[in-house]
């Protein structure tokens, strides 16, 4: 156990000093922003009392991996306590925000919690890794460090496990800060608002419009449109892990919003595995605590690959069209630019599900995505015809007409059209039919 670490982001975490579960350390419950919040120490004799009272109290559970290496004998008592605590957060998961933070180490069994949770954290140095190296080793041949097994670059770039890396424990803290401002205590609580912390909705942005460049398929940083549409700054998740979609908390006109934006500047916002799934999980976590999601569209479709190449979109696509689907908040989409194939479906559309879609008179609207129309433009015998034909055939408009588009609007207007949405959804009303749970495609 490390005490300096822990201390530290207890401070960092609270509004004052917690109160301690038993008496000693920082595990136990205190204020963050004005409301009760949980902190179990991982490992610590207090950790099954501290997951007990915000169960009991439907407070949100930040779970902190603070040991020295985490390690487990694999003993039949430790056995015991990893089931209960896995049976613990599939009770919890839905129920309450539950956030892991590794501070140093949370290796073997003790991987296995992390994706359990909502939202994993962790300090750079951190690492979570199920193998032994030496174990590891004599298995595949090669000689790996712990780190290199399962460190923070890893799981940050690579699995996307981490959704961010502080630099240190206070870091981590206000990050996990600035989420849980988000969500509620609980599924029946409702977020937050903070209705002064933007401009006024009812102004329109003339400058917006001038932010994108003219012509479709031509990269722009879609945090910038994010940023005008939206109250105050992003609360990003994963920014490091599938770049091409980016996932983050923010606000309008006060409304705690997840946002879900394909990113252009990246390999033009194509979904691939990564990107889908990263997607697919954070709408289901928006939707499990009442959290309305806003999809900016611009995409290049779906990344073309075989049903045996690595990144292969095909479930992942298919568990973020579930993800939508399945959906009971507020869905509002936009369609900033290039809106083709079976990406289009998966990004909320409103024949999925979404309660409003818009789009920019930019947005260009296709059956085939880019990568399909560039293969059948090749193979014509004058392309540029046919190129053209397709983009005048995907007119906003005409989706209006098709019933795939509900209007379209001035991009200086979105944010009057959004905020008023957001108002109307905050009391929607959906019948989930009776059945124990849905089979996700995973």
């Amino acid at each position: 156990m490390n005490p300096d670490d822990l201390h530290e982001f207890a401070q960092a975490l609270f509004d004052d000093a917690p109160t301690p579960l038993t008496g000693q350390g920082p595990a136990g419950w205190g204020l963050v922003d004005g409301r009760d919040v949980c902190l179990a120490v991982a490992g610590a004799a207090s950790e099954m009392r501290v997951r007990a009272l915000a169960a009991r109290t439907g407070r949100p559970l930040v779970t902190v991996f603070a040991g020295a290496d985490a390690d487990h004998d694999g003993g039949a008592a430790d056995l015991r306590v990893l089931g209960a605590l896995v049976r613990d957060g599939a009770a919890l998961s839905g129920v309450v925000p539950q956030i892991a933070v590794v501070l140093t180490a949370a290796d073997r069994e003790a991987a296995l919690l992390l994706p359990l949770a909502d939202l994993a954290v962790a300090v750079r140095g951190a690492r979570s890794a199920l193998a032994d190296p030496a174990a590891a080793e004599t298995v595949t041949g090669a000689a790996r460090s712990a780190g290199e097994l399962g460190g923070a670059d890893v799981h940050e770039e690579v699995t996307g496990r981490f959704a961010h890396v502080a630099e240190d424990a206070a870091e981590a803290a206000r990050f996990v800060r600035d989420v849980l401002a988000h969500l509620p205590s609980n599924n029946r609580a409702t977020a937050p608002r903070l209705p002064d912390a933007g401009p006024d909705p009812a102004e329109d942005d003339p400058e917006l419009a001038g932010l994108l460049p003219t012509g479709p398929g031509a990269p722009y940083d879609v945090r910038e449109v994010v940023a005008r549409l939206t109250d105050d700054d992003l609360v990003e998740l994963h920014t490091a892990h599938a770049p091409h979609v980016v996932t983050a908390f923010a606000r309008i006109d006060g409304w705690s919003t997840g946002v879900v934006a394909t990113q252009p500047a990246v390999r033009g916002g194509a979904l691939d595995a990564a990107a889908a799934g990263k997607a697919a999980r954070f709408v289901r976590w928006c939707d499990a605590f009442g959290v309305p999601v806003l999809t900016l569209v611009d995409t290049a479709g779906a990344v073309p690959a075989g049903e045996d190449d690595e990144g292969a979109p095909t479930v992942a696509l298919a568990r973020l069209l579930y993800a939508y689907a399945e959906a009971t908040v507020g869905l509002l989409t936009v369609l900033t630019g290039r809106a083709h194939g079976p990406a289009r479906l998966a990004l909320g559309s409103g024949h999925v599900g979404a309660d409003l879609v818009l789009a920019w008179p930019r947005a260009r609207i296709g059956e085939r995505d880019e990568f399909a129309a560039a293969a059948r433009a090749s193979a014509a015998d004058d392309w540029r015809a046919l190129v053209r034909e397709a983009a005048a055939a995907a007119e906003p408009v005409e989706a209006v007409c098709r019933g795939d588009v509900d209007a379209v609007v001035d991009p200086g207007t979105t944010r009057t059209h959004l905020a008023a949405a957001l108002r109307l959804l905050q009391r929607k009303a959906g019948q989930q039919p009776a059945r124990r749970h849905g089979n996700v495609p995973l």
